[in-house]
């Protein structure tokens, strides 16, 4: 069981790994926005149908009714705010930039479940973080560590990650079933999207190469690969999946170079590797620290 685990988990991870070399694709066709709202409508859909498949309607109808609030907000802030934040970033910056620096989201948690859940956190738990801010100072200054390049799109992306780590924390709040709460938060963040269409005005007409492009990103490394998660954190343990999960964005620079043709950077590798220590250490050693202070 706990193999098969591992394998999902690793299967999530490899199609995550595609995500930002599509999205760069689609944005190169579609403006962002646009394409925000087709990802939540065929995502919204495909939960639907799989909320269906597997009877939870009744259970969802009641979620819906008891936590109401809770969803709105939720999800106004994870799927509907962070996917505009997150998709636009790629039309402004290279697509493993975007990659590297929305993975600060795991140092947002630490942060807000702090502010938020009143978690304590130990004083190496609070250097790691630092030094995964620091890694954003190495690609920020590309790699001179005087002048800093603080453009629109490093700004956006790390809002996109700020509201994604704000989204993880907040879902910690009710224990629900995952897919029912998952399907509702991609509800309410597509209405959130379509009451925004007046202001940013929307897409009608998309190709048949576009609208396969969309299909892939919403059913594959959104819905299907979230599925394939929940699995793996059924069969196997938390700690070992969140260790698998930091190759998702090796997985994704990997795509992204040969797809793409992005040249990586020496200090984008740099970058990469202390943001990823700074969160590895975290989870394996953050809390420990902070256990052991009790």
């Amino acid at each position: 069981m706990r193999s098969k685990g591992i394998f999902y988990a690793f299967l999530a991870v490899c199609l995550w790994g595609t995500m930002g070399t599509t999205i760069k694709l689609i944005v190169a066709r579609v403006d962002s926005f646009s394409a925000a709202v087709y990802t939540g409508l065929f995502a919204t859909i495909a939960l639907l149908i799989y909320l269906i498949i597997t009877k939870k309607t009744k259970e969802l109808i009641i979620e819906l009714k008891k936590h109401y609030l809770f969803f709105i907000i939720t999800g106004v802030i994870g799927l509907g705010i962070q996917q505009i934040f997150y998709l636009k970033s790629f039309q402004l910056l290279p697509a493993s930039q975007v990659v590297i620096v929305f993975y600060l989201y795991p140092l947002f948690m630490i942060i807000l479940a702090g502010l938020i859940l009143k978690e304590k956190t130990s004083l190496i738990s609070v250097f790691f973080v630092l030094v995964g801010f620091f890694g954003v100072y190495v690609l920020a200054s590309n790699g001179t560590f005087i002048k800093l390049d603080i453009n629109t799109g490093l700004i956006v992306t790390l809002l996109a990650s700020l509201s994604w780590g704000l989204f993880s924390v907040l879902i910690k709040l009710r224990k629900i079933n995952a897919e029912i709460s998952m399907f509702l938060f991609n509800l309410v963040g597509l209405v959130f999207l379509i009451a925004l269409v007046p202001v940013f005005g929307f897409n009608y007409f998309i190709t048949l190469t576009e609208t396969l492009g969309i299909l892939y990103l919403a059913l594959i490394p959104t819905a299907f690969a979230f599925v394939l998660w929940n699995k793996a954190l059924q069969l196997t343990t938390t700690s070992v999946c969140s260790n698998i999960s930091f190759l998702t964005p090796l997985f994704s620079l990997i795509i992204i170079s040969l797809v793409l043709k992005e040249k990586i950077t020496f200090n984008q590798i740099i970058g990469l590797i202390i943001i990823l220590g700074s969160v590895f250490l975290n989870i394996n050693f953050g809390n420990k620290q902070k256990n052991n202070q009790k």
